[in-house]
């Protein structure tokens, strides 16, 4: 089989706490969830539904926000994430 490693970068406000969790005979994973907003103008076209928008020009904002469960399963990035990741 070929291995693949696909990269993700997500920056958005964490919901929880991270916990660790542990099935017996496994190693432990840290899991967190992460919210991520998208705003837009309605009325754009989606060509022009950028990450930032200049809320100065005309038109109502709409946002969306989407959760993401993240699991960390590398053991010393497991162990930070835990110590120090935080609500907000």
């Amino acid at each position: 089989l070929v291995s693949a490693m696909n990269r993700v970068q997500l920056l958005g406000r964490v919901g929880q706490d991270p916990i660790m969790r542990q099935v017996e005979g496994k190693n432990p994973v840290t899991i967190f969830s992460l919210a991520t907003n998208e705003m837009w103008r309605t009325g754009d076209s989606e060509e022009s539904q950028g990450a930032l928008l200049f809320l100065c020009t005309l038109g109502d904002i709409s946002q969306k926000t989407t959760w993401h469960r993240i699991s960390v399963f590398r053991p010393g990035l497991r162990d930070v994430t835990y110590q120090y990741v935080r609500k907000g």
